[in-house]
């Protein structure tokens, strides 16, 4: 079993009541965080993934089908996370490679740019919206490039710098670590922006 398998976790029941593949992805890494002593183990990034978002049929029902399995593996994960101590430590933010139109094809949503992302976490500093909501998302607003595919006012990297703040790189290796921060100069988030001051790692 190793180090890792044959940890008992408080939320297993939680984790596999909810009998997904993404609520036994977030269970395997509430393990090996609970594992991390053993495994001497002082920071960590793991990464979880769901599919099916490709919704171009879809008039509704597969897009609340996945959300509620997210909602549902986050859920258990934080609570476990509470359990274990170290839910202040942990932070969880979604990604995606291309985002969804604002209009239908019919049937459902075809492929688009901008998006919407949450962080969560024991030291964010939640109930917040970052970035900038666009003035018009009619056909005439001047991010609509057509079908409501919006161009991202927020770049990854506004995001990224204060989670990677809070992760503990330093100002002089953040360029190493965002090469392309510097091609951005407007929606760029500091820890300070993002966490809770007191909670920062």
């Amino acid at each position: 079993e190793g180090v890792v398998g044959g940890v008992n976790l408080a939320n297993d029941a939680c984790f596999n009541n909810a009998g997904t593949d993404i609520a036994q992805q977030f269970q395997q890494v509430a393990r090996i965080i609970k594992s991390r002593d053993g495994l001497e183990a002082k920071r960590d990034v793991f990464y979880v993934s769901i599919g099916g978002f490709d919704t171009h049929s879809d008039n509704g029902p597969v897009l609340t089908n996945l959300l509620s399995q997210i909602d549902d593996s986050i859920s258990c994960f934080a609570s476990e996370m509470k359990s274990q101590g170290v839910w202040s430590n942990v932070t969880v933010i979604s990604a995606s490679e291309f985002g969804r139109t604002l209009t239908s094809n019919g049937l459902g949503t075809d492929h688009a740019w901008g998006g919407n992302h949450f962080i969560a976490g024991g030291s964010v500093a939640g109930g917040r919206i970052h970035g900038q909501y666009p003035d018009d998302i009619t056909d005439d607003g001047i991010l609509n490039i057509g079908r409501g595919r919006l161009i991202p006012t927020t770049p990854w990297e506004g995001v990224w710098k204060g989670i990677s703040e809070w992760f503990g790189v330093e100002i002089q290796n953040m360029g190493s670590v965002l090469p392309n921060l510097s091609n951005f100069a407007s929606n760029i988030f500091d820890a300070a922006d993002l966490f809770q001051s007191s909670l920062f790692r």
